[in-house]
């Protein structure tokens, strides 16, 4: 608890950092050499530094990706190096703010946008955050992923008659008949799809859901600028794209309200946009 604490303690003070003035600053400084000694005020003062060099780091790669459209470490390549091989012991709740926010994100949105019955497309699974609540509500499920790790998962935990996994290319949905979707669902894939991949996914959503079928997806707005390692896409640019394939925009949204209550769509200022063909 401790460790934590302390952790946590650091994490505060580096990120309310331009609340605190000069003098201000320097006298919490000669407070902690009082009261720690000089090892733990040194170790502090390196983490203090060491964290300003990082975000400032982070926000010129970032600009400098938006300002020479770079793939970043949202390209293809990338995302299936990174998804192959990423350590799922968590079962995808790493991104997870509360149980609380989970449980009314299920009420407040994918109960709400998905309706029961008839074929359901998730689009990057991941570990099967959302799959067993999206299989109590289709009558059929395809899951695809662009991990083949993923996949085999998902065959041995949700596989039967009602639910089927592929593996995807990060960018079409081959394998997925016309017109064969009623609803589209994905939570913490677009967030890390370039524009490119993107515009070629909306195609394919053209393609495979049904007319009247509603689609929800869970993407970045910002092109990355607020942190996470997001993609270059933007709620501009998602909106646009959709709309000139056809898609009549439904809803999108940042947060939602429940019991009073304010929640945030992800941890980055994130968006949801809903939409139907």
């Amino acid at each position: 608890m401790g460790k934590a604490m302390l952790s946590g303690t650091g994490k505060d003070l580096v990120a309310n950092r331009e609340r605190l003035g000069a003098k201000q600053k320097v006298s919490l400084l000669l407070n902690s050499f009082r009261e720690n000694g000089i090892i733990w005020t040194s170790l502090l003062c390196l983490y203090y530094l060491a964290s300003s060099v990082a975000e400032a780091a982070f926000n010129r790669l970032q600009r400098r990706k938006l300002r020479k459209n770079l793939p970043g470490v949202s390209s293809l390549t990338a995302n299936k190096q990174i998804w192959e091989h990423w350590n799922w012991e968590a079962g995808g709740e790493e991104w997870t703010l509360s149980p609380g926010w989970k449980d009314s994100l299920i009420r407040n949105v994918l109960r709400r946008y998905i309706p029961p019955g008839g074929h359901v497309l998730e689009i990057g699974p991941g570990a099967g955050r959302w799959t067993a609540v999206l299989l109590e509500i289709a009558d059929t499920l395809t899951g695809v992923d662009l991990a083949e790790s993923c996949v085999r998962a998902f065959k041995q935990k949700f596989g039967n008659r009602r639910a089927q996994f592929l593996v995807g290319s990060g960018k079409d949905l081959a394998g997925i008949a016309d017109a064969s979707v009623d609803s589209l669902w994905s939570f913490e894939t677009f967030v890390h799809i370039n524009v490119p991949e993107t515009l070629s996914y909306v195609r394919e959503f053209w393609r495979v859901m049904r007319p009247g079928s509603v689609g929800v997806v869970h993407h970045g707005k910002s092109g990355g600028i607020e942190g996470g390692w997001r993609s270059n896409l933007t709620s501009m640019t998602f909106r646009q794209v959709l709309q000139e394939h056809g898609f009549k925009i439904v809803n999108e949204f940042e947060t939602w309200s429940d019991a009073g209550k304010e929640y945030p769509v992800g941890l980055y200022h994130d968006a949801i946009t809903v939409f139907t063909r």
